[in-house]
């Protein structure tokens, strides 16, 4: 390694131990960058850093493009990688999550013929820290009138000066995912708040890596897997990943690079389209299901299980899994519904199941001193904005965290995919958007 690079290698590993003063690393590795995180065949045209930004963004730019196409040095084991990242349980960093920032748009990718990949930095060339398959809510305006969607990031803490995120066009005619596909160009500015989340491998790195994930589901997945490739992190992950036709298999050069570069990194692929016996295919076929994945993940009930994908793929995996005999605690899910209402999730967020109890009841806001009727099909929280009340969220399915309110009296159901801390849930907190009435209730807001 020359000594320019060198001092690049050494800046950068210098910034990844800043927030924690973690002791440099014990083995060495590499770092791929010249295809989004690693080489790929397909070589693509990319819009250098610094000539989008001025002053201090261009200069940290121009210094971070030295270190990321270079051979990093001092990478780490997965006790060295959980010191890097935020305490166990807690979102990285909370002091930024409420602050809403402009982010330019470097650089645009065709994933598939419907699925777009747009890397994302400050002007300032600020860090945006977070943990790999966290998201982040998207503001953009439209037609004068400003829309709000939260996108998993798909790139890597590991490159800390960008985001990237993937956007599958929707054909249903969702507006934020088919106007950013329409629309969004290099050298525009979109707000960023974030990041939100606790679907992550990160704190701690389990051992043994299951990840199981459909379609748009492969994006946060794909955080995680750069994040550990990246790092040469000592885990034994497989990758058991379904799509339609080869056509749709998002990330398909770099998923099939990062597993012939890396012997700890096994991936299989099925498809489930019919049309498939039109096209040269070796890979598996048909819908994951419980033989599938006893043939391929022998060792399932020893691995820690990442599962994302639409509802129904999502219900079947875990069945599945939970017949294969998977402890529960070892399973970690995150709901992906590119077609669901706003009013419900987002984009690229979590779905909540439709709710089929009803009643009769009275809900009161004790600060504000508003009771309103509720029949057990309206969320608290949009109980909450019915009466003009407004209470902190993000995600609207449960995921950030950021609208959990105290239940002073009553009996309040959640839906059954969401977790939360069971002292928090024995002290009567919720969160408004899963959490429904389920009796005359009386909340602390």
């Amino acid at each position: 390694m020359n000594n320019k690079n060198k001092k690049s290698t050494e800046l950068w590993t210098r910034q990844l131990f800043s927030q924690s003063g973690a002791a440099p690393a014990v083995r060495r590795g590499k770092t791929y960058f010249a295809h989004r995180y690693h080489d790929d065949p397909i070589e693509r045209e990319q819009t250098p850093f610094s000539a989008l930004f001025s002053g201090a963004g261009k200069a940290f730019f121009e210094q971070e493009s030295t270190a990321d196409n270079a051979i990093m040095g001092e990478m780490f084991e997965t006790s060295a990688l959980n010191k890097t990242l935020a305490p166990e349980g807690r979102a990285y960093p909370a002091s930024d999550k409420a602050l809403s920032t402009p982010f330019t748009v470097l650089n645009c990718y065709d994933e598939t013929p419907d699925t777009k990949t747009y890397r994302l930095a400050r002007p300032s060339g600020s860090i945006f820290d977070y943990l790999p398959g966290q998201y982040i809510t998207l503001a953009v305006v439209i037609s004068g009138q400003e829309y709000k969607r939260s996108y998993s990031l798909a790139s890597t803490p590991s490159h800390r000066g960008i985001l990237d995120i993937t956007v599958k066009r929707d054909v249903k005619g969702g507006v934020v995912s088919n106007w950013l596909n329409d629309n969004l160009k290099i050298g525009d500015t979109v707000n960023v708040k974030g990041p939100f989340g606790k679907f992550s491998c990160a704190n701690p790195v389990p051992q043994k890596i299951l990840f199981l994930a459909a379609g748009s589901g492969i994006v946060p997945i794909m955080s995680m897997l750069r994040w550990l490739a990246d790092t040469e992190a000592r885990v034994d992950v497989m990758l058991l990943l379904s799509f339609r036709s080869p056509e749709d298999i998002i990330y398909s050069a770099e998923l099939n690079l990062i597993a012939a570069r890396h012997n700890n990194i096994h991936l299989a692929i099925t498809l489930t389209t019919d049309a498939i016996a039109l096209t040269p295919w070796s890979g598996l076929s048909g819908r994951i299901n419980e033989k599938m994945i006893a043939e391929h993940v022998p060792d399932v009930q020893e691995r820690a299980v990442y599962l994302c994908g639409p509802e129904v793929f999502m219900m079947a995996c875990k069945n599945n899994l939970l017949n294969l005999a998977l402890p529960t605690e070892q399973l970690f899910c995150e709901s992906f519904s590119v077609n669901s209402p706003v009013a419900k999730a987002q984009d690229c967020g979590l779905s909540l199941p439709s709710r089929k109890k009803t009643g009769n009841y009275q809900i009161r806001f004790a600060k504000s001193g508003k009771t309103i009727a509720a029949d057990g099909q309206m969320t608290l929280l949009e109980l909450a904005e019915k009466s003009g009340i407004m209470i902190d969220h993000e995600c609207r399915a449960g995921a950030c965290g950021e609208c959990m309110v105290k239940c002073l009296k009553g009996n309040i159901e959640m839906t059954d995919q969401v977790e939360i801390a069971d002292l928090d849930r024995k002290k009567g907190w919720v969160y408004a958007c899963c959490a429904y009435p389920a009796s005359h209730a009386v909340l602390d807001i």
